[in-house]
């Protein structure tokens, strides 16, 4: 399970998702981009909860998500719904500035705006094919780099379980659980990944390294020591991709728990027609449609990443 800043409160009724549109919340934030501007303008809090949070953040220190959250102003599905719809803002910038920069253009630069605008706009709109997830919608983007660090993980793992000259214990039981899964069925494989992975103890980033949020976690390191949730669906993609399931087929996602009123991270498989969840909290790999815990917020595999809204 995510710990801090993924653990969340109860979510506040009638605050499900950002209100706004995209470009109008990036039409009033385009110089900043700032955190609390984002959150008032989209009504899931007040500007006296703001500035609160931004005085208690001047006497304590911290982050001002995990404070909102620690006051009980916002949840953090929402909090982390907030990010990625700044990271859109971030990794769109560069096109929609140009778009905005013009105010009544000539004819040769409207047509040049309309290029940028349409160019942006097609990675910001939602993808017909882009399956959805837990009742939720799923809207697809082409631009993973505002996640560098899930990206660094994931290759990480994936050097280490590739590298011929491993010595550590746990990456060569790794490799060896891979040549064993070789030639099984498709079902046997996603089966025996999760079960073998499932085994490593679940410890979190603040025992294991002292603080949460720690982003260079390395695969020895999970096999010696254990990890969160992350470190178990980011070796579970890798194991997957491995044995030779398509990027297409896996996607690493952040889902709010329902149950246990904390954020999570699973793997989500596709296999045949239909969708599996390999997830450290179950041994069985079961199918989405059998599972009903979980709010998806964002999911991500190496060429895409995906915002979920009812």
């Amino acid at each position: 399970m995510l710990q801090k800043p993924f653990s969340r409160k109860p979510q506040t009724a009638g605050q499900s998702g950002l209100k706004s549109s995209f470009f109008r919340a990036f039409a009033r934030n385009i110089k900043t981009f700032k955190l609390g501007d984002l959150l008032v303008a989209s009504g899931l809090i007040s500007g006296d909860q703001l500035q609160n949070a931004l005085e208690t953040q001047v006497q304590s220190g911290g982050q001002l998500g995990g404070i909102l959250i620690r006051q009980k102003a916002l949840t953090t599905g929402q909090l982390y719904r907030t990010l990625t719809e700044q990271w859109c803002m971030r990794a769109a910038a560069a096109g929609i500035a140009v778009m905005m920069q013009f105010g009544m253009p000539v004819a040769a630069q409207a047509q040049e705006t309309s290029t940028q605008v349409t160019n942006v706009s097609q990675q910001f709109t939602n993808n017909a094919a882009a399956p959805d997830l837990f009742g939720m919608h799923a809207t697809r983007h082409n631009d993973i780099t505002p996640f560098r660090k899930w990206s660094e993980l994931i290759d990480g793992f994936q050097a280490q379980l590739e590298n011929p000259n491993a010595t550590s214990p746990g990456i060569l039981m790794w490799q060896k659980e891979i040549r064993e899964l070789q030639g099984l069925s498709r079902q046997a494989q996603i089966d025996g990944i999760n079960k073998f992975l499932n085994q490593i103890p679940y410890v979190d980033d603040l025992h294991v390294y002292g603080k949460y949020g720690y982003w260079h976690a390395t695969a020895a390191r999970f096999f010696g020591s254990g990890g969160d949730c992350k470190d178990y669906a980011i070796a579970k993609y890798v194991s997957l991709r491995a044995l030779g399931f398509t990027t297409d087929q896996l996607k690493i996602a952040v889902v709010e728990d329902k149950i246990e009123d904390l954020s999570h991270a699973i793997l989500i498989v596709q296999s045949g027609n239909n969708n599996f969840v390999l997830d450290n909290q179950n041994k069985t790999v079961e199918p989405v449609t059998a599972i009903d815990r979980y709010q998806p917020i964002f999911s991500i595999n190496s060429k895409n990443w995906w915002l979920y809204r009812a």
